[in-house]
């Protein structure tokens, strides 16, 4: 497990990092945000985003446990404790609800410290450990017998003790020295201030950041909470959305960060990536809802979304998503094409009974597999808008299927179109490929696009495969 050294900088070229999908997706959102306000559905857009944050960042550190559908209801009604049934929650529903709430505050703060165009300092840094964890007095310690027992909770001061966790397989993973917090911290926050001032993508500067905290730990409990605060704080002075890393993500989010240990960010980058372009597709939805009509002009403007909704008027700009994925589509039938005939010429002597191995390619369109895959990969998948399906079918004997599923995203087009990878083994249900999620946008240049698919294609052929072998 890795050792503690002082944190390093990032190296100079920082785009190389990313493959510069946030540009594009920013002007959507800044149209999408622009229809929310003059629809006047951006405050209760912007407090179901910030509940969010709120209630995932303890329940993906551990600090309480949540199901789903009281997530949900918190997010939509508010945070309550009487709206925390009795067995919901692992610890005292008053106790989760004001943690909560902490942590719903502490995000105001940062909106207004963001606001106020404050440079971030290691004073806020100690603030803000203090507004998140302003509830809870004590924490969990593990001795080296493996007793646990809890300790009193020093809020907003840099820890006494080290703090260094020992793994499962006994080995310790090193954080930094308590003598040495106070330096790192203030180095860590002057790299910040000059990354700032030589423009790097927020999408990286946020991980480095992020991971560079995590690798100094400064405080006894809560590092967690607050690397994804100061990670918040640059997207949201890029005016993009606090970063919400989900429980279902924890295990990719944990491996992301072991990855940055040894030096390689990219997974990082891209899982805060996904994060953003998952806020703006809520956006599209919220922006796409329909309220009772106060006048004849918003009866007009909605038989106009009906009609753009129906496919009847299409804004000509978002067409060019269509036009993007249609050539995306052919990059994926050729290279499938090139798989088939790989797989034909390795496995071509093998028979089955009387019967050789098959590897076919297939194009065609919907089926309710792809439905599945979609809804397991939390996106509103509109198959009448667009929908294509290329994929090779696997029959060593049972018959498989990888695939890759393009679908319009959200209740009405904006544009925007998700492509997921995907495996079905014979008498199972459907799997998301590992990093299987892409998706095309109107404004992003076809070449790039382009760039970014072929990349994602050959990893995800990859992960499918592997995990295909692994069944046989």
């Amino acid at each position: 497990m890795p050792k503690w050294h002082p944190i390093t900088d990032l190296g100079a070229d920082t785009a190389a990092l990313t493959d510069g999908e946030m540009e594009p997706l920013g002007r959507i959102w800044t149209t999408q945000k622009k229809e929310l306000i003059e629809r006047g559905d951006w405050d209760e857009f912007d407090k179901r985003l910030r509940r969010e944050w709120a209630i995932e960042t303890g329940i993906i550190e551990k600090v309480y446990t949540l199901d789903r559908g009281v997530t949900q209801t918190l997010i939509e009604k508010g945070i309550d404790a009487a709206l925390i049934p009795h067995g919901a929650t692992d610890r005292d529903s008053t106790l989760v609800a004001r943690i909560i709430q902490d942590h719903y505050d502490a995000l105001g703060g940062m909106f207004d410290f963001v606001a106020g165009q404050r440079q971030l300092s290691t004073s806020y840094v100690k603030e803000l450990h203090a507004a998140l964890l302003r509830n809870e007095d004590t924490y969990r310690v593990v001795d080296q017998f493996g007793r646990a027992f809890e300790k009193p909770l020093q809020k907003g001061q840099y820890k006494a003790v080290s703090n260094s966790p020992t793994r499962p397989n006994g080995s310790l993973h090193e954080y930094c020295p308590p003598e040495h917090v106070g330096s790192e911290m203030d180095r860590l926050l002057q790299m910040h201030a000059e990354h700032q001032g030589r423009g790097t993508p927020p999408e990286v500067e946020a991980a480095w950041l992020h991971h560079r905290f995590s690798q100094i730990h400064p405080f006894e409990d809560g590092n967690g909470r607050v690397a994804r605060a100061i990670s918040s704080l640059v997207f949201i002075k890029a005016r993009w959305f606090p970063l919400i890393v989900q429980r279902e993500d924890w295990a990719r989010y944990i491996e992301a960060l072991e990855k940055a240990d040894a030096d390689d960010l990219r997974p990082l980058i891209a899982l805060f990536v996904e994060a953003q372009r998952r806020a703006l597709i809520q956006a599209t939805d919220a922006a796409s809802d329909v309220k009772p009509f106060a006048s004849a002009d918003e009866v007009i403007a909605a038989a106009y979304d009906r009609l753009q909704l129906l496919g009847r008027l299409t804004l000509k700009e978002w067409l060019a998503a269509k036009d993007t994925a249609g050539e995306l589509v052919k990059h994926a039938t050729q290279r499938f094409g090139r798989l088939t005939d790989e797989l034909r010429q390795k496995f071509g002597s093998v028979v089955i009974g009387s019967a050789p191995y098959e590897f076919t390619l297939h194009v065609g369109g919907y089926d309710d597999v792809q439905a599945k895959i979609a809804e397991k990969a939390g996106h509103f998948a509109c198959f009448a808008e667009y929908n294509c399906r290329v994929y090779v079918k696997l029959n060593t004997g049972r018959t498989d299927v990888l695939a890759v599923s393009f679908y319009a995203m959200g209740r009405r087009y904006r544009g925007i179109i998700g492509v997921l990878a995907y495996l079905l083994l014979q008498g199972r249900e459907p799997a998301l490929v590992k990093g299987g999620d892409f998706q095309i946008n109107y404004e992003e240049a076809l070449d790039k696009a382009q760039a970014r698919f072929s990349t994602w294609l050959e990893r995800v052929i990859v992960e499918g495969l592997a995990e295909w072998r692994r069944t046989l």
